[in-house]
């Protein structure tokens, strides 16, 4: 196609569609403006009678008073002479008599039963009328105006003139003559125009054409210019968000294409005939055949390449051919000649027909064999601890759940040990994973010594360990047994020149005696367990229904303490460090107190094992440094206070930003409070904690370490960590000054301590002899029933206040 072959088509019947219409519009329009025209030459002619009637009339007006008809003709004749648009003139009086003046003569006639003009009566009235046949004798047009004759008053009659239309008739096709040139110069123009935009818009055709032509090429890179105006700009927008959509639709088939061909899962594409269509490189590779053995095969030759039996192939070929069937999935084991087998996954899927038109269908083959190898290998190793080489949980489910079932059947019985290594917690975490891992090893190659090689041992996790052991449920042949286990545990474990001593707390329970299914079995050995542990460790207990009390007391307390913190149950002491050498006092510790509503006053050593133990110990940390916060705010004094802080607390992200949110609502410094961390949870696993604790020594918190002496951390430790305080702890105190062992280690203590510049405090001294000793040995915060108990807020800022720091309680072993 042409721009001249454009134009022949498109253009042309637009030039003549456009043509016409402008043609018929105008005539349209002509014809509707045509009366107007016709009556405004009318008025223009009547302006005309009107003017010759005024004149007539002045002039004859007395002579046809007179009746002077010579005046009237000779008048009128040079009148109808020298204006030959007049055609008549006619004088018609009330009388009857007419006077009809013409060109060619005049004549008076005598008129029988005349009836006056149907005009005002008025020298302003008048008619006006368009008559075809003016003349009797020859057949003229022309107007014919008519007009009452005043003469002084006097009502004389009615004037008549008639003017010729040819004035008419030439202004009526001169408006004709007017229309058509006007109509046929706007056609011109117009098309000239059309002509114009024609070229410009063939241009721009010209070019989405040839755009169009490249796209159908398969040049998907090509764009149509979009410089063009109206619906060609959205046209060429158009084709060319197409061309894009095309673009990236053939990349993303191309990208689809190559990852078919170059996946590793041999796939086969088959159509509407179940025949072969496509195969990619990876099902040739696997088969060692070319593409072209494929090509055209069907679907049960293709089942027999796989190897696969008769009956299998009809089962496939069923369940393809079904009406519902969408997709399938089955494992095969294929053997090539002299190699290995190879296992398989074979999915058969159907196209959607909106898909894919003709229909059809494709099958991946997936190379599973090294999956399979791996479940095996996992398989066996499903049931093997990789630490201790023992059985693992799963296992020891297994044979729970068996050891349960053989004894119902038999009526035989067995024995559960529930077993945990003491202490495990601090070696992981001062001396490192690695460390603890082998004593774990350790752990099992003890019990496995201990026990029989028809016992089943296991370890279910972490430093837990169990052993089943079938046919005993005599006492004393079992304590016996777990007597010989805790012995294994007290040789020496010698790891990096480390040498470490375990111990361990054992549950017992008993089948039938003590539960009639695993799960009950498990609950009551881990609950033996745990009392061993509350014993003192390293020893073991055997399950009593007396455990079941403490544990319902367990959950009592765990109960009632999750309500007091939030009915406010809770309530804080205040016990002061007294200097000395002084007697001042300068710091105090805020001790946590609860009074169960019906047990009355419980212990800390009692319910903060158990806040640790559900959780709760957070929520009690955030009260108990909020309720000092606000404490320290009332007092407006220069005391600082102790709080002890829980290793769960610590171990949040966001406690020193929480530390920081109390001080600024209260607005108190940081070095106003001091925390105190006992000396597992500042011992931590490599270091840890190590991050927090500098963290809230730059905020500029005092860090004392509680109860030193207790762990199993080295001295070594102390330079190492950013404490400003060391708490002597009160079961060193209890011996002094007369445990000689006591005595060398306190000094020790102390000595360290002075030498980094650590302030030391004797915790929980009772007795004069105590401070003394104390005191002379350079530690002068002394902290006891020997000073003051633990007091109310109010009490210790009215003992400061006073200056009020003797003893209260002097030299007795009162109990805190």
């Amino acid at each position: 196609m042409t721009s001249a072959m454009n134009k022949s088509t498109i253009f042309k019947h637009l030039f003549k569609r456009i043509a016409l219409i402008l043609l018929v519009i105008n005539v349209l329009f002509s014809l509707v403006l045509l009366p107007i025209y016709q009556d405004k030459l009318i008025k223009m002619i009547a302006s005309q009678g009107d003017t010759f009637a005024n004149s007539t009339i002045a002039a004859c007006g007395e002579a046809l008073y007179t009746e002077d008809y010579s005046f009237i003709i000779s008048y009128i004749n040079k009148v109808l002479n020298n204006t030959p648009e007049v055609l008549f003139i006619n004088f018609s009086s009330h009388q009857g008599e007419i006077i009809e003046l013409t060109s060619e003569g005049w004549s008076l006639k005598q008129a029988t039963n005349r009836d006056v003009l149907k005009l005002q009566r008025t020298q302003d009235s008048h008619l006006i009328d368009h008559v075809e046949n003016i003349d009797k004798g020859v057949i003229k047009s022309g107007f014919v105006f008519s007009k009452p004759i005043i003469i002084s008053g006097y009502d004389w009659g009615d004037f008549t003139i008639g003017l010729s239309d040819s004035e008419y008739q030439s202004l009526l096709s001169s408006y004709f003559r007017n229309v058509l040139l006007f109509s046929l110069m706007l056609v011109a123009i117009t098309l000239l125009l059309l002509h114009g935009s024609s070229l410009s818009l063939s241009q721009q055709l010209t070019k989405l054409r040839e755009t169009a032509s490249q796209l159908a090429k398969g040049n998907l890179l090509a764009r149509a210019p979009t410089d063009a105006i109206g619906e060609i700009s959205l046209l060429a927008n158009t084709l060319n968000g197409m061309a894009i959509s095309l673009d990236e639709n053939t990349r993303h088939l191309r990208r689809l294409a190559r990852l078919v061909q170059d996946t590793n899962d041999a796939i086969a594409i088959f159509d509407d005939t179940s025949k072969v269509i496509y195969v990619n490189s990876a099902l040739t590779n696997f088969f060692g055949e070319d593409t072209n053995d494929f090509k055209g095969m069907n679907l049960s030759k293709f089942f027999i390449h796989l190897k696969i039996g008769r009956s299998k192939q009809k089962e496939l070929q069923n369940e393809l051919s079904g009406s519902d069937f969408h997709d399938c999935t089955t494992d095969l084991t294929f053997k090539k000649s002299s190699e290995k087998n190879y296992h398989l996954t074979m999915r058969i899927e159907k196209f959607d027909l909106h898909e894919v038109e003709s229909g059809g269908f494709f099958i991946i083959l997936s190379d599973i064999t090294r999956r399979k190898q791996l479940e095996q290998e996992l398989e066996t190793l499903a049931y093997i601890d990789k630490l201790t080489q023992l059985p693992n949980r799963r296992y020891f489910m297994d044979r729970m759940n068996e050891a349960v079932e053989e004894a119902e059947m038999f009526n035989t019985a067995f024995t559960l040990i529930f077993l945990d290594v003491d202490n495990f917690k601090i070696i992981n975490d001062s001396l490192g994973h690695e460390v603890g891992d082998q004593v774990l090893a350790d752990v099992g190659w003890r019990m496995q010594d201990s026990l029989r090689t028809d016992d089943t041992i296991c370890r279910l996790g972490g430093d837990e360990f169990t052993a089943i052991i079938r046919g005993a449920n005599d006492y004393d042949a079992i304590s016996r047994l777990c007597d010989t286990i805790l012995t294994k545990f007290s040789m020496p474990v010698y790891i990096h020149d480390h040498e470490l001593r375990t111990s361990a707390s054992i549950g017992i329970v008993t089948f039938p005696n003590d539960g009639m299914t695993t799960k009950e079995l498990i609950k009551n050995a881990d609950m033996a367990m745990y009392a061993a542990k509350k014993s003192g460790k390293n020893c073991y207990r055997f399950f009593s229904e007396e455990m079941h009390e403490n544990m319902r007391d367990y959950l009592d307390i765990e109960s009632a303490l999750r309500k007091s913190i939030s009915d406010m149950g809770l309530y804080l002491v205040y016990q002061p460090f007294v200097d000395e050498r002084t007697n001042d006092i300068k710091h105090c510790e805020a001790l946590l107190r609860w009074k169960h509503p019906e047990r009355g006053m419980i212990p800390p050593g009692r319910f903060i094992p158990i806040a640790e133990q559900s959780g709760l110990i957070r929520s009690i940390g955030d009260w108990v440094f909020d309720q000092v916060c606000r404490q320290i705010q009332e007092w407006h004094s220069s005391i600082t206070v102790s709080v002890n802080v829980s290793g769960a607390e610590l171990v949040n992200s966001n406690y020193a930003e929480r530390l920081r949110e109390r001080l600024v609502e209260y607005d108190i410094e940081a070095h106003q409070i001091q925390l105190e961390f006992t000396e597992h949870v500042l011992v931590s696993e490599e270091g840890k904690n190590l991050p927090m604790l500098n963290q809230l020594k730059r905020m500029g918190f005092q860090l004392a370490l509680d109860d030193f002496g207790t762990g199993f951390s080295s001295l070594s430790y102390i330079s190492e960590l950013p404490i400003d305080v060391i708490k002597l702890d009160k079961s060193f105190i209890n011996r002094l000054p007369d445990d000689k062992r006591t005595v060398a280690v306190v000094k020790s203590i102390i000595s360290l301590a002075h030498s980094l510049d650590i302030t030391t405090v004797g915790e929980g001294v009772e007795q004069k002899k105590q401070m003394e000793w104390l005191r002379s040995k350079g530690c002068h915060l002394i902290q006891g029933f020997y000073y003051h108990k633990p007091m109310s807020a109010n009490a210790l800022y009215n003992l400061v206040s006073r200056g009020v720091t003797h003893a209260v309680v002097t030299d007795i072993n009162t109990k805190k």
